[in-house]
């Protein structure tokens, strides 16, 4: 039995603009710590932490994402339950959204809906393409 990897594909929340790529997430990127901005590709696929950026990105440091097309802040004013930086939040584009924390290192995030169960099953079933929804 072959493992179905979950691409998320995702938009941003302001413009609607598609932001993934393939199998990453084009945003632009705000190092705090350094200082840097620029280009930043996120992996699409869930529970893969894996980031390709020219930035310099030390170990706990904190990113702000914005969309490539209308530059909207990509940050949430809500705080990551494992470490306390700020989260970011993608619109997903079969429904519903992903939040991820801001540290480099971290590995919060969620999927989300309407924070109802059979809402979740149903935007689960659209992202597997399976015939349950």
């Amino acid at each position: 039995m072959s493992k179905q990897m979950l691409i998320l594909d995702t938009s941003c929340p302001q413009c609607a603009a598609l932001l993934t790529e393939g199998s990453q997430i084009l945003l632009n990127a705000f190092v705090h710590d350094t200082h840097q901005e620029g280009e930043m590709r996120l992996s699409a696929l869930f529970g893969d932490y894996s980031v390709a950026t020219e930035l310099e990105l030390p170990p706990g440091s904190v990113v702000e994402f914005r969309c490539p097309r209308c530059e909207a802040s990509l940050t949430l004013p809500l705080a990551c339950k494992l470490c306390g930086a700020p989260m970011t939040s993608l619109n997903l584009v079969k429904g519903g959204y992903v939040e991820f924390c801001c540290r480099r290192g971290c590995q919060g995030h969620a999927l989300g809906g309407i924070g109802d169960i059979d809402h979740m099953m149903s935007l689960m079933n659209r992202m597997f393409e399976t015939p349950y929804d």
